[in-house]
């Protein structure tokens, strides 16, 4: 029976398209619902449009200077310029704008893709996992953050077109070193493509293009390293548990797609990565066994490599070991293990999946192809909507702690959040005005009220007030709190004393996949808040339920405060 239905559809080109669009689809309508114009959970998109009000009065000195300059340590030119280019379009600037240029280089990445895809010359069956293997929402960071999308997607884009040019087209070196410079000012690993074109150029035997890259790569450095200073530790060697947290990290950096949830994975599932990225790697190795004697020859100029998209394969495998191995070194002293499992970093995970799958498309033989394929699209169709379960409600609950974030910077002088970004409030809403982000949690009322006139519904009593750790922690466990209107409804709890007017987000867990499916639900009942202790002054705070339903706020008193002393 299987057979058959296998006959039945090998032909059908419009079932082919039907299954490599639908992911997209998913992907756009998770953009469509979360993606807002606001200032992500991190103040660096408030940083980059800083720019904006200096550069145009700007000589072209202090234009290149406010371009490159550091960020922490990277250099954002493609993320300036992308900022730059919209505020001189449109005279200002909606955070959803780079965000969907940052998407559009995530779905190009698919179209280089699928142009390598084209040289294996097998069906187009094939290239369907490849669609639902990219066009996951596990690196959710970066899809919904104006400028860690720009930098990340950039970076993957312009690092992959100047590979499929090396790999496939050595003799438009022109190109490769446009894409590999473009790579370089996105992000700082981008730099690393450099030495990865270089060592393609000499296995395949290109040895004037060889010299040219080489000469590139040094001016390129000189120029990147200008002014360079580190601001983050490095790992120590002599230290046995950050050596330990980096051997491990880096392997897990690799194979993180196995945690299917970006965040709030248990020990268990980021050690699984751990072990998933040592079999992606053996995985590799393996499907390459048969190429290294070659390799080796190409290595020592005794031939010339011609497989192009082994060699493409490889280039985005060296590509993607490089940046484990500098985030490991760079990362570990002040993120730990954990940190190598952040939402950002997924995309490489990703890539690594994509890599592997076009090795084993390369080199496996055609009937273990045809038997594998099946159970491959099955399991790359299943991974993408469980991550999609997994994710969703923390893309959902990030969205509202930006919201929340952007409400308490504004009605709060001495935020830390501010503070720690050395900036103050009037900074703060000069480059919120060249935004103009909604306030949708000030809607109704004023956040600014003395607590006498704050415009209670009714009582609405929490089941838990207290402290967890560093966390004031605030929960309403029974409730359904639905969406209506859009992810910014919800039940945000605010405290509320003369001077400061703090709010917090729902944090929404979904519930297990079982349950989905049997109750045709998602998210559980009830709504989680916390305020860390280190963002609330002290004093004596009223606490309210803020329910946002339909676009409308409600206030609910609770009769309930919260004494803070520290």
């Amino acid at each position: 029976m299987l057979q058959s239905l296998l006959r039945f559809v090998r032909d059908k080109t419009w079932l082919i398209v039907f299954l490599c669009i639908i992911p997209v689809v998913i992907y756009a309508l998770v953009f469509k619902s979360i993606a807002l114009n606001v200032n992500y959970v991190a103040f660096d998109d408030i940083l980059i449009l800083g720019i904006i009000p200096r550069f145009g009065d700007a000589d072209l000195p202090e234009r290149w200077r406010l371009l490159t300059t550091l960020f922490p340590e990277h250099r954002l030119v493609f993320s300036r310029s992308v900022i730059l280019l919209l505020h001189a379009i449109f005279g200002k600037i909606n955070l959803v704008w780079p965000m969907i240029v940052a998407n559009i280089c995530w779905a190009l990445c698919a179209l280089i893709f699928y142009r390598a895809f084209l040289r294996l010359k097998v069906s187009l069956w094939y290239f369907v996992p490849v669609m639902w293997l990219w066009f996951n929402i596990q690196s959710f960071e970066n899809i919904f953050w104006g400028v860690s999308s720009l930098c990340n997607f950039g970076v993957i884009l312009f690092f992959l077109s100047a590979l499929y040019f090396t790999a496939f087209h050595p003799r438009k070196i022109i190109l490769s070193l446009l894409f590999a410079v473009i790579a370089t000012f996105s992000y700082g690993n981008g730099l690393m493509i450099f030495p990865v074109m270089g060592l393609m150029y000499l296995l395949t035997g290109f040895r004037k293009e060889f010299l040219i890259t080489v000469a590139v790569t040094i001016a390129v450095a000189v120029i990147y390293f200008i002014d360079f200073t580190p601001i983050t530790q490095n790992l120590d060697f002599g230290n046995p548990k950050q050596v330990k947290e980096g051997f491990f990290g880096f392997f897990g950096f690799i194979g993180s797609i196995a945690t299917l949830s970006a965040y709030n994975a248990s020990y268990t599932m980021l050690y699984l990565a751990s072990v998933t990225g040592m079999l992606f790697i053996g995985g590799l190795i393996f499907l390459y066994r048969n190429e290294f004697a070659k390799l080796w020859d190409s290595a020592w100029l005794k031939s010339r490599y011609t497989n192009q998209t082994a060699l493409f394969v490889a280039g985005i495998a060296v590509f993607v070991a490089i940046t484990a191995l500098a985030l490991t070194y760079k990362r570990i002293p002040t993120d730990t293990f954990e940190g190598m499992f952040k939402g950002r970093y997924r995309m490489y995970s990703a890539l690594w999946c994509v890599a592997l799958y076009f090795a084993f498309l390369s080199f496996a033989k055609s009937n273990v192809r045809i038997k594998l394929a099946p159970f491959i699209l099955l399991a790359a169709i299943g991974l993408n909507l469980v991550i999609l379960h997994s994710n969703f409600a923390d893309a959902v609950n990030n969205r509202r702690a930006a919201i929340a974030q952007e409400f308490n910077a504004r009605y709060n002088a001495d935020w830390l959040g501010i503070r720690m970004f050395s900036m103050d409030q009037k900074h703060f809403e000069h480059i919120r005005s060249l935004y103009g982000s909604a306030d949708p949690l000030a809607e109704g009322w004023n956040p600014q009220l003395n607590l006498a006139s704050i415009p209670c519904d009714s009582l609405y009593k929490p089941d838990k007030v207290g402290k967890l750790g560093n966390y004031i922690v605030i929960e309403f466990q029974n409730r359904i709190f639905d969406t209506k209107k859009d992810f910014s409804d919800g039940a945000y709890v605010l405290l509320k004393s003369d001077k400061h007017t703090y709010a917090s987000p729902p944090f929404q867990a979904a519930v297990p996949l079982k349950t989905t499916i049997r109750r045709q639900m998602y998210f559980s009942k009830g709504a989680f808040a916390s305020f860390h202790e280190a963002n609330v002054e002290p004093g004596i705070y009223q606490i309210y339920l803020l329910v946002r339903e339909n676009g409308l706020n409600r206030i609910y008193c609770t009769g309930s405060t919260w004494g803070e002393n520290q």
